[in-house]
């Protein structure tokens, strides 16, 4: 597939997911930017009557193959057909050929106001960074109520890599693979595959518990080859399992939760605050109740 402009943005999507990837690309197109980007989907197996919504936006489409092989990913992919956009995700300038600068964003993610788009396909087009948000913020209250994310995290890394390469960077923290860009000649692509690669073929039996293979090899990948990226404002990956937001009584903009209260420019509804309504404060001293999801 060939570009029709400098930028794409790209997410996956199966039937299940429809819902939010709609809700994604109602929000891109509903953005007034001043760039341009073209619109790609991985279609995980998505039926003709979703094709046909998505297409009214005019994206393009792709198959995701066997990028990668590794033990047992047969039965995993019997199991987790939707992996395939993870293995495929390093190989992006592959599947939607021609572009400056590629954007992945996860399906359970949608564009609040322009300043993400517009900064980090801006930036990443003039040099060969990766532009990714980090899973540490001043609102982000786990972090600073015990050790258990760094645990988390720690038990991650060492149940996918030797513990001579994490004693490496650990607890460096972490990069969130659901909404970043970059060019396409930068660096990171090729390493990020090579480490995911390795990291799979040291999985005896893929299993949920290696859902997070792809975000830990791109974090491994880039602190241990030293690869330039740079960390962007947690307003444009907002990580609703961290901290939900507050909702603007004036501008019915979702905002930070404390001051000063920024808009958030990217809402990722990480967990299963996705898909169900959940209590938020509001500006004015309100509670209510509403889902996450694009339209509000």
């Amino acid at each position: 597939m060939t570009a029709t402009t400098h930028n794409i943005i790209v997410t996956a999507s199966d039937d299940c997911y429809a819902p939010l990837v709609i809700g994604l690309l109602q929000s891109l197109r509903s953005l007034k930017t001043t760039i341009n980007f073209d619109i790609g989907v991985f279609d995980l197996g998505l039926n003709d009557a979703h094709k046909e919504i998505l297409s009214s936006f005019g994206v393009q489409f792709a198959k995701p193959g066997i990028d990668m092989d590794y033990p047992g990913r047969e039965a995993w992919e019997r199991q987790a057909p939707y992996y395939r956009a993870m293995t495929s995700r390093p190989f992006l300038r592959d599947y939607f050929t021609g572009y400056q600068t590629y954007m992945w964003m996860d399906a359970d993610s949608w564009v609040q106001t322009p300043e993400a788009i517009e900064t980090m396909l801006t930036e990443a087009a003039q040099d060969n960074a990766l532009y990714i948000a980090s899973e540490i913020d001043r609102d982000y209250l786990p972090y600073f109520q015990s050790s258990q994310p760094w645990e988390y995290h720690y038990k991650w890394y060492s149940s996918h890599f030797p513990r001579d390469i994490v004693s490496q960077f650990f607890p460096r923290p972490m990069l969130n693979t659901g909404v970043m860009a970059a060019s396409a000649t930068a660096p990171f692509w090729t390493e990020w595959a090579n480490f995911f690669k390795d990291c799979l073929a040291r999985i005896p039996h893929m299993t949920r518990e290696n859902f997070m293979s792809e975000q830990l090899s791109l974090n491994v990948a880039l602190h241990l080859k030293g690869l330039p990226f740079k960390v962007m404002p947690s307003e444009f990956n907002w990580l609703s399992l961290y901290a939900l937001p507050m909702l603007d009584h004036v501008t019915n903009k979702y905002v930070r939760p404390t001051p000063p209260r920024s808009t958030i420019s990217v809402l990722h509804m990480t967990h299963l605050k996705k898909i169900h309504e959940v209590e938020l404060k509001t500006t004015e001293g309100r509670t209510i109740k509403r889902c996450l999801m694009f339209p509000r």
